[in-house]
């Protein structure tokens, strides 16, 4: 899951990767949290108050909702919901109880806005009144902050790409302001190139089709779930919530693996297979980029921790970029802000 919405496959890191542009702090991943078993963003919008099973606040700032300000504890506390759960406390609940109907009808106005649909259908299809109801709260699984890099233009390392939104884990605000900045960029810049030139990469695009073919040609091969499910295995296991130099060099190994089988085996009835097969092949890409960087970043930041190091290094307080050169990976360290 890149970042964190099930549409989101992280094409675009994959695509820039294989082509030699630049991705940064693939390595400092996050976790968001939101209703249990839905994973959605808007917990910033729920007004309500964080409890334990006792009804007590699970932090300090609130004790009744508060439509301006909401419960921050779990910003404060990014593994409140972890701690509860693990130390037998749990489970947390936000809880909306008391709050005004004025200001329940300005939560369920915003949560909507921002594509929660499915989730205020299910809680009215089943007789959830956030009024009444608490719900239970829950980090979701972890997800991409870095990706592809653009400067003030919204230009990609690669000249005349851009990009910008969550191929960066920035989000929706980000994405309109800088999606209207891209392409302003792009329009200006598709006026001082030449489309004359002749195609020089025939060979190259054949091969790319030749994997298509053959990918819609078996009958007997594995389908894109199958791949899904054992990419997501090696990424939380060997690069999840705790990395080591052997974990990491043991889960490339595996991921090397995993991607010559599934460029061998896995097949695709239909066109939408086929592209949820080729997503599966750009995770793979993303991941093997994601594990090269926890690798390389020897200190533990953040959501970034490393069981062989487990101190943050002032010194590496700083960017953390992955690009390909004759199909290797190369690493360059800058200063933040440049």
């Amino acid at each position: 899951n890149v970042p964190f919405w099930p549409f989101n496959t992280g094409d675009g890191r994959a695509m820039v990767y294989r082509i030699g542009g630049e991705l940064c702090d693939l390595e400092l991943t996050s976790q968001w949290a939101g209703p249990k078993y839905f994973s959605r963003a808007g917990k910033s919008t729920w007004i309500g108050v964080l409890r334990d099973p006792d009804d007590k606040p699970v932090g300090p700032f609130i004790t009744k909702p508060d439509k301006i300000f909401g419960d921050i504890t779990s910003d404060a506390w990014t593994t409140v919901f972890d701690d509860y759960m693990q130390s037998g406390r749990g489970p947390v609940f936000m809880d909306c109880r008391g709050a005004s109907p004025e200001d329940l009808e300005y939560m369920v106005h915003w949560l909507r806005q921002e594509g929660n649909t499915g989730l205020l259908d299910h809680m009215a299809e089943e007789g959830i009144d956030p009024g009444k109801n608490p719900v239970e709260f829950r980090t979701y699984e972890i997800g991409l902050r870095g990706g592809v890099w653009w400067n003030v233009k919204s230009e990609t390392s690669l000249k005349g790409l851009y990009s910008t939104g969550d191929e960066f884990g920035t989000g929706m605000t980000s994405a309109a302001i800088w999606g209207w900045i891209a392409g302003e960029s792009a329009a200006e810049y598709i006026k001082t190139v030449e489309f004359s030139k002749p195609v020089t990469n025939k060979d190259e695009i054949d091969e790319k089709v030749g994997v298509l073919e053959d990918i819609l040609n078996r009958r007997d091969g594995a389908t894109w779930k199958e791949a899904n499910i054992a990419l997501q295995n090696i990424v939380r296991e060997y690069c999840g919530l705790v990395r080591s130099e052997t974990l990491l060099e043991q889960g490339l190994k595996n991921l090397g693996r995993l991607k010559k089988k599934v460029y061998e085996t896995i097949s695709a009835g239909n066109g939408h297979e086929l592209g949820r097969s080729l997503e599966v092949l750009n995770l793979m890409d993303t991941a093997e980029a994601l594990m090269l960087c926890a690798r390389e970043r020897k200190e533990t930041r953040g959501r970034h921790n490393r069981a062989d190091y487990p101190f943050t290094n002032p010194l590496l307080n700083k960017k953390l970029f992955i690009k390909k050169k004759k199909d290797k990976p190369v690493f360059e360290w800058k200063e933040r802000g440049k």
